[in-house]
């Protein structure tokens, strides 16, 4: 039997990821079954299987994937220009909308995370991933600013909270006018 190389194992990985976000845009996480991810990859339930054992394995894949193609940007930038806590929010969500992230599954899984232990950890490392991102770029800034880069960590625990509730708005009402939202506030710590 031929043995089957690394790069076409990546590849058949990153098919059922693809498949996995296809399907989650149109179905509640709730509503998501491997019987329809095998569907929609076009695969056999033995190739699939062999690759995710568990749906929370895949949801891991898939949050790695999503978040962390926006992070490596997010990280890539440290060596261009120096952007604003809001400039980052609104590059961050924008990018989320323009790569179509289904927002609703985002709210179930955050949903789930409450209650389920295993989608609770994977929430808490994607959160924890961004937030430590979001800390790098708002001390860079707060440094460029001449201001204390101590206060980068709650700049990005504020980030984060906006991220979340233009997500959670956006989920429930719909698409959102991100300028519009961004517009009226200020991402920055405030003097105490």
């Amino acid at each position: 039997m031929p043995r089957v190389s690394d790069a076409y194992r990546q590849a058949r990985r990153d098919e059922i990821v693809a498949a996995t976000l296809r399907v989650l845009r149109r179905r509640a996480l709730n509503d998501l079954t491997m019987a329809d991810i095998i569907e929609e990859a076009g695969l056999s339930a033995g190739s699939v299987y062999s690759h995710f054992a568990r749906k929370d394995e895949l949801i891991e894949l898939v949050a790695t994937e999503v978040i962390g193609a926006r992070l490596d940007l997010l990280t890539a930038s440290d060596d261009g220009p120096v952007r604003s806590p809001s400039e980052v929010v609104r590059w961050w969500l924008a990018g989320l909308e323009a790569d179509e992230v289904p927002f609703a599954t985002l709210v179930q899984l955050w949903g789930e995370a409450a209650s389920d232990p295993a989608i609770g950890a994977i929430v808490r490392r994607r959160m924890t991933d961004i937030e430590a991102a979001f800390a790098s770029a708002a001390g860079r800034w707060l440094d460029a600013q001449g201001r204390d880069p101590g206060a980068a960590a709650s700049t990005a625990l504020a980030m984060l909270t906006f991220c979340q509730g233009y997500i959670v708005r956006s989920a429930v009402l719909g698409r959102q006018d991100l300028d519009a939202s961004l517009g009226g506030i200020e991402l920055v710590p405030v003097a105490r």
